[in-house]
């Protein structure tokens, strides 16, 4: 007999995010930061050869800026037309 707390337990190692109530993600583009000015609050990563400019409030959940590193992964859904070029938004720590 399994009890509440080997449940939970259980979930997280089967899905790390359930008992957040968040699903893993299984789409988008995975980069890796290159630049990054935690006191300004943005960063550069690059994924396909491509160099993307990320901002703090990019991330899913806000966190995950304050817990990342020059070399760190991220998934992202990359928007290629803005008018200092391409951005990543919708970050998660990978």
């Amino acid at each position: 007999m399994f009890t509440k707390h080997a449940h939970l337990r259980l979930a997280r190692e089967q899905e790390p995010d359930a008992d957040r109530g968040e699903a893993p993600r299984t789409q988008g583009a995975i980069g890796q930061v290159v630049e990054l000015f935690h006191d300004r609050g943005y960063g550069f990563l690059v994924a396909g050869g491509t160099r993307y400019f990320f901002h703090r409030t990019g991330f899913v959940r806000a966190g995950d800026f304050d817990q990342i590193v020059a070399g760190s992964y991220v998934t992202f859904e990359p928007v290629e037309r803005t008018p200092k070029g391409p951005r990543a938004e919708q970050l998660e720590l990978a």
